[in-house]
């Protein structure tokens, strides 16, 4: 009777053991994909291209919004490469407006049907389908791109974002959690009827995105050592 009491004893023990184990498990799982959300105000993004070939002409698009998700875990048997994640972000068109040889002729010219077409297609639109990464001879992970596909001008095609620099802190007492990217997106206008000016202004535009991703979910504050 008393062997039996303690069989029942020992093996409650181990049921809640695992419970407990399977539970730290679960949150730990959870808490490590943390969701962001794009900071419209810090993110920046801009336009760059060339007229007559060498003369740069510039311009800012003022407000992206976005999300992010982001597998945040340190577990050194989960490779950052392993790990899922997505960004979905998507540029303000209307927002558009230029930084040099600025009038109110170009800005029309450019939110026309020749160029942005911003009446009638006001954002776009960028979703992932893979982060890439390199890793160096000490081991260490670097992203480097990000594949995905484009909608502009009512056109979705393939397109790419090459990270510049990338960085993810944790939360800490004064700020949630946050991601930030530097990434360069070079489009050929042309494949997506964006003709205008076509002798004199280049196919290729480099979009520059300076983005700050903060986190929604599993920010907990702790103080950072």
């Amino acid at each position: 009777m008393i062997l039996n009491t303690l069989k029942l004893k020992t093996t409650s023990k181990v049921r809640q053991s695992a419970l407990i184990a399977l539970l730290l498990f679960g949150f730990t799982a959870q808490a490590a994909q943390l969701e962001y959300v794009i900071d419209p105000v810090a993110t920046k993004t801009t336009y760059e291209t060339k007229y007559l070939g060498f003369i740069s002409v510039r311009g800012v698009f003022t407000r992206m919004t976005g999300s992010l998700q982001y597998d945040a875990t340190s577990d050194p048997n989960k490779p950052t490469i392993d790990r899922e994640a997505s960004i979905h972000v998507v540029i303000d068109t209307t927002t558009l407006k230029p930084t040099n040889f600025d009038s109110d002729a170009k800005r029309q010219m450019l939110r026309g049907p020749e160029f942005f077409n911003v009446d009638k297609f006001p954002t776009i639109e960028f979703k992932s389908s893979k982060f890439r990464y390199s890793v160096n001879s000490l081991g260490e992970e670097k992203l480097v791109a990000i594949d995905g596909t484009v909608k502009l001008v009512g056109i979705t095609r393939p397109a790419t974002l090459n990270v510049i620099k990338s960085q993810c802190d944790a939360a800490t007492t004064t700020q949630a959690a946050r991601c930030t990217a530097t990434t360069e997106w070079l489009v050929k206008r042309f494949e997506f009827g964006m003709n205008g000016w076509a002798a004199t202004v280049s196919d290729e535009v480099k979009i520059s995105v300076d983005l700050v991703a903060v986190a929604t979910n599993g920010a907990v504050t702790n103080d950072k050592k």
